[in-house]
C-alpha cells in the first residue's frame, strides 16, 4: 500500500482560493479551516484503525523490543523476566515544601480496591484461580503436549502488574524449558504472517532473444522469525502472548488458526510448544486505553481463567528474593504489605491514577530503595530519611499508599536499638509497646526488626534462645492473636523450633525446655489460662 501524504497546504489553498478579504469572507475562511482540520483528523484516525499508520509506542516500553526469548540454558526464566522488567529508573523527586508535614495527606483513605482482583463479570464461566492452581494448570498443559495429548491453550485474565508473566515463567522453570514472550499490543500482522515474496517454479522461456513466456510463480510468506523453528530436543516450551486483547484486530485475525492448530500459512509450530495468552479485563483499563472483547470464535479456542494473586504467597517470595546484589526487599516493608492486603493491589479507574500499588510496582520500588541505599552507603533503611523512602515509593505505587507506608516506618524507626537488643537477649527489660491505635502495626513490624537483629548478632541465624526470648516478649504484651502469629512465623523460618517427638526426647535440655515453654505460651492463651504461667 502506498504511503498517504496529507497535503495541509493544498487543503488551505482550496479553502481560500475563492474567498474575498472581507469580514464575512474571513469568517468563512476560518470555518473551512476548522472543517478541513476535522476532516484531516478523521482521516488520520481511520488510517490508524486500518493499520496504514503505525503509532510509535510511548511510555515505559518506548523503544524496547516486543519479542523476548527466555532460554532455560541461561538460568531461571523467572529471574530473567524480573531482570528485564526491573530496569525501570525512578526519578529522585525532592520533597514538595509543606507536603510531607501533612498527616492528612499520608492517611488518605484507601479502604478497599475499587477494582477487585476477582472476576465479577456477569459471565460466570470465567473461574478465579490462585497462583498454585494456575501454575499446576500450566504444568499439566505442557505435560499433555509432551504426551501427544490434548493441549488447549489457556487465556489468563488479570489486573495489571500482578505477575502473569512471572507465573508462566515459573511453569517454564519447573519444566526446564524455554519461553518466548510476545507483546502483542506493539506487533503488526506481518510479524506473524511474514513479508510475502514470489517464488519462481518455472523458468521464463526465450526465443530469438525475446521472452515468449514469463514463467510461473507462487507467492509465499517468509516464516515468522518470532516463532520457534525446532522443538529444542523434543522439549519445546511456552509461547506466551501477552496483552492479547489489546492487539490490533488484524493481528488477532492472523492468530486464529495459530491458536487452534499451530499454523500460520506454511508455518507449523514444532512439537512440544504450548500456547498461553493473557490480557487485562475491561475494568482494569484507565484513561483512554481500551481492550477488545473476544468474540465467540476466539474465546472458544481457549480455556479462560482469571488469575488472583495471593499477598501471602507474594510475601513468601519477596522475603526470599535475592539477586547478585543481595536481598531485594526490606522485611519490615514486606510485612507491611502482607498485613495490609488492600495495599497489595489498588486500582482506581475512576481517578485514572497512573501510579498505583501492584505486586510489580512494590518490587520496582524495593529495587529503587536498594539502589538508593547502595548509592548513599546506607546499611539499613533506617539510615535513610522516611521522606526519601516516601519519594521513592510514591514514584512507583502512588502517594496515597506510599504515605501509609511512611506513617508506619516513622513509628517503628523510633524504636531504640537498646530495646531491640533486650527483646532478643533479656525481654523483661525491654520497653513494652503502648496500647495505642498503631499497636498492631508496630507489634508486627517490631517482630521483623527483632528477628533481623538476632540474626545479625549471630552470623545470620538466630539461636533457639533468641527465638524463645522473642516469644517471651510477645507473651508479655497479652495479645494472643499477635503471639500466635509470631509463633507461626518463627516456625516457618526455623522449623527446628517446633515441638516434635524428638523435642520431647530432649525436654530436659535447655533448648528443649525453651521450645516446649514457647509452645505452652500459645496453648495457655488458647485455653484461657493466660499467656504466661
Amino acid at each position: 500500500m502506498k504511503n498517504r501524504v496529507l497535503d495541509f497546504n493544498g487543503y488551505l489553498r482550496k479553502i481560500n482560493e475563492s474567498e474575498e478579504p472581507t469580514n464575512e469572507g474571513l469568517g468563512n475562511f476560518f470555518r473551512k479551516i476548522g472543517r478541513g482540520i476535522s476532516s484531516i483528523a478523521s482521516k488520520i484516525v481511520n488510517f490508524i484503525k486500518e493499520g496504514v499508520i503505525s503509532l510509535i509506542p510511548s511510555g515505559p516500553k518506548k523503544g524496547t523490543p516486543n519479542i523476548y526469548y527466555f532460554s532455560a540454558q541461561d538460568g531461571s526464566i523467572v529471574d530473567q523476566i524480573n531482570n528485564l522488567y526491573s530496569g525501570t529508573e525512578f526519578s529522585k523527586m525532592n520533597p514538595v515544601p509543606g507536603l510531607n508535614e501533612s498527616e492528612e495527606f499520608y492517611y488518605d483513605d484507601v479502604d478497599e480496591a475499587r477494582v477487585p482482583l476477582e472476576y465479577t463479570g456477569e459471565d460466570q464461566t470465567v473461574r478465579n484461580v490462585g497462583p498454585d492452581e494456575l501454575e499446576e494448570m500450566l504444568g499439566k498443559l505442557y505435560r499433555s503436549k509432551q504426551r501427544g495429548g490434548r493441549a488447549k491453550p489457556i487465556f489468563i485474565y488479570g489486573a495489571p502488574g500482578i505477575g502473569k508473566t512471572q507465573i508462566v515463567g515459573q511453569a517454564a522453570d519447573e519444566a526446564g524449558v524455554d519461553m518466548i514472550n510476545l507483546d502483542l499490543q506493539f506487533m503488526s500482522p506481518e510479524d506473524f504472517l511474514g513479508i510475502p515474496k514470489v517464488i519462481d517454479i518455472e523458468e521464463p522461456e526465450y526465443k530469438e532473444g525475446r521472452m515468449v513466456s514469463a514463467g510461473k510463480g507462487v507467492t509465499r510468506s517468509n516464516p515468522p522469525k518470532a516463532l520457534p523453528t525446532d522443538s529444542r530436543e523434543g522439549k519445546g516450551g511456552f509461547i506466551f502472548m501477552d496483552e492479547m486483547n489489546r492487539a490490533n484486530p488484524r493481528v488477532l485475525n492472523s492468530l486464529m488458526q495459530f491458536v487452534q492448530m499451530g499454523r500460520i500459512g506454511e508455518y507449523q509450530l514444532p512439537e512440544g510448544w504450548v500456547v498461553v495468552a493473557a490480557g487485562n479485563r475491561p475494568e482494569d483499563v484507565t484513561g483512554s486505553g481500551q481492550v477488545a472483547e473476544f468474540d465467540f470464535a476466539m474465546a472458544d479456542r481457549f480455556n479462560i481463567v482469571n488469575f488472583v494473586p495471593d499477598p501471602k504467597k507474594w510475601a513468601e517470595w519477596a522475603k526470599s528474593k535475592e539477586d547478585k546484589l543481595g536481598k531485594v526487599f526490606q522485611p519490615e516493608i514486606v510485612g507491611f504489605v502482607e498485613r495490609n492486603p488492600e495495599l497489595f493491589h489498588y486500582l482506581d479507574n475512576e481517578k485514572n491514577a497512573l501510579k498505583f500499588p501492584t505486586p510489580r510496582s512494590w518490587t520496582d520500588a524495593a529495587l529503587a530503595l536498594r539502589d538508593e541505599m547502595l548509592d548513599t552507603g546506607a546499611k539499613d533503611w533506617k539510615d535513610l530519611s522516611t521522606d526519601t523512602i516516601f519519594n521513592i515509593y510514591s514514584d512507583a505505587i502512588g502517594p496515597s499508599a506510599a504515605g501509609k507506608l511512611k506513617a508506619y516506618l516513622d513509628i517503628i524507626k523510633r524504636i531504640p536499638e537498646r530495646d531491640l537488643q533486650m527483646i532478643v537477649t533479656d525481654p523483661e527489660k525491654a520497653t513494652p509497646i503502648s496500647k495505642g491505635p498503631e499497636f498492631s502495626n508496630v507489634a508486627y513490624g517490631l517482630y521483623e526488626m527483632a528477628l533481623r537483629k538476632a540474626e545479625e548478632d549471630n552470623g545470620g541465624k538466630a539461636t533457639i534462645e533468641n527465638l524463645y526470648n522473642i516469644m517471651k516478649y510477645y507473651s508479655m504484651l497479652d495479645n494472643l492473636e499477635i503471639l500466635s502469629w509470631v509463633y507461626a512465623r518463627i516456625k516457618e523460618k526455623y522449623p527446628e523450633f517446633a515441638v516434635t517427638e524428638d523435642t520431647l526426647k530432649e525436654k530436659d535440655t535447655p533448648e528443649g525446655k525453651m521450645k516446649i515453654e514457647a509452645a505452652m505460651m500459645v496453648k495457655k492463651g488458647m485455653t484461657g489460662k493466660g499467656l504466661i504461667g
